[in-house]
């Protein structure tokens, strides 16, 4: 448990520092409030080169962190709780801090649904227990021949050509959590923008409020990865 504390403080400075140093992160003061509801905040600010807002939600969950993890490790049950997520499959879980998914979003009718594919790599912060899970678009390319034949024929979808964000799990007073998820995509297509910018303050919002619904469930309460 010693050397894997370690090992988590490692992969925690790399992490934060490579997500930090791609991501272009502003100021505060340049993210503009969408909604305000049941304890969740939304914010979505301009990202430069892009048409699409980036979003990011925040909120506290009564859950202790391991909980919550145990909800994020789960990719199959991501359809209980993602916002419009309609398939969920884990494709390849090289290590304990790696995992590549399948997801597919329903988009609105008449624009085609959307398959996303998403690299999870998490970082832990040993003395904290502050938690990363950088969110990150893939090739199919990097996996092994073998997981690229488990990737399903969307048939009708459009892939997603990049994507990044993060879940942030901070632990806080009482075995409570506080929660960021901060996401930013190019859905590809013609999609007008304005469209895609009318999705992604509802996406965060109900993302997170089924997430604190659903990390009440038995099944979460005993995980410990860490």
């Amino acid at each position: 448990m010693k050397l894997l504390a370690v090992l988590l403080k490692q992969c925690s400075v790399f992490w934060l520092a490579l997500v930090f140093a791609g991501a272009g992160y502003a100021e505060p003061s340049e993210w503009r409030e969408e909604k305000n509801k049941a304890g969740i905040a939304v914010y979505t600010r301009a990202v430069d080169g892009s048409a699409v807002r980036e979003f990011r939600g925040e909120t506290v969950i009564d859950a202790e962190i391991n909980q919550l993890m145990a909800v994020l490790d789960d990719t199959a049950a991501f359809v209980s709780w993602m916002h419009n997520c309609r398939e969920a499959q884990l494709l390849y879980k090289p290590s304990l801090l790696d995992r590549y998914q399948y997801l597919v979003n329903d988009f609105p009718w008449p624009a085609a649904d959307r398959v996303l594919l998403l690299r999870n790599q998490i970082s832990q912060d040993a003395d904290t227990r502050v938690t990363r899970i950088s969110l990150q678009s893939f090739d199919e390319q990097q996996l092994p021949a073998a997981k690229r034949a488990l990737i399903p024929e969307a048939e009708g979808a459009k892939r997603v050509p990049a994507l990044k964000g993060y879940f942030e799990l901070s632990p806080q007073a009482d075995n409570r959590t506080a929660v960021i998820f901060q996401l930013h995509l190019d859905p590809g297509g013609a999609l007008p923008a304005s469209l895609v910018n009318s999705l992604i303050v509802d996406n965060p919002y109900e993302t997170l409020k089924r997430l604190r619904e659903v990390v009440a469930r038995p099944e979460y309460r005993n995980f410990n990865p860490f």
